[in-house]
């Protein structure tokens, strides 16, 4: 017969090698499963908020206000210089208008970088709005760069709509 006291040392030892196991190893292995899958569906889901901020940022652009540049590119395309034609216009048309030329960038570059970018695109577009015979007093600059793009901007499609240069009518 076992003593109270060697009745609880037993008890104390079984109750110690029984809390290591914790959980059988099928069982380890259904909860490990379980946390994968939970993180999953958590990146699956944060995949798709992401995606969805990105296409309400996009769909923000009116693309016939934004004159859009290639990576590093400051040189106006073919295409923009027709938009701007159709802006100078506008603007001859209505010489009580004026336009501010907002450069904008992607988040690639150092800052100082996709400032001077920026402001080399807003200098490009100006100097075609120049050329189609828009009074200066009628153009106002102003370059961003990346300052202004939104954070949730990550793909290829989303930063090429970032690179551009906004024209902004006042008053409209």
């Amino acid at each position: 017969m076992l003593t109270s006291s060697r009745r609880l040392c037993v008890t104390i030892a079984a109750t110690l090698l029984l809390s290591g196991c914790g959980a059988w190893p099928w069982q380890q292995e259904e909860s490990q499963a379980d946390a994968e899958a939970e993180r999953q569906a958590a990146a699956v889901k944060e995949q798709a908020v992401q995606a969805a901020a990105e296409e309400k940022v996009i769909a923000a652009n009116k693309d016939e206000n934004n004159i859009y540049f290639p990576l590093g590119g400051v040189k106006v395309s073919s295409r923009g210089k027709a938009k701007l034609q159709q802006h100078a216009e506008y603007l001859k048309a209505n010489p009580e208008t004026s336009v501010t030329l907002i450069g904008y960038t992607d988040d690639l570059g150092s800052r100082s970088y996709n400032v001077a970018i920026a402001e080399q695109r807003v200098a490009a577009v100006r100097q075609i709005l120049r050329a189609y015979r828009v009074p200066s007093v009628q153009i106002h600059r102003y370059s961003v760069g990346s300052e202004k793009t939104p954070a949730v901007c990550k793909t290829p499609r989303c930063r090429q709509k970032m690179r551009r240069v906004e024209l902004v009518y006042s008053p409209e």
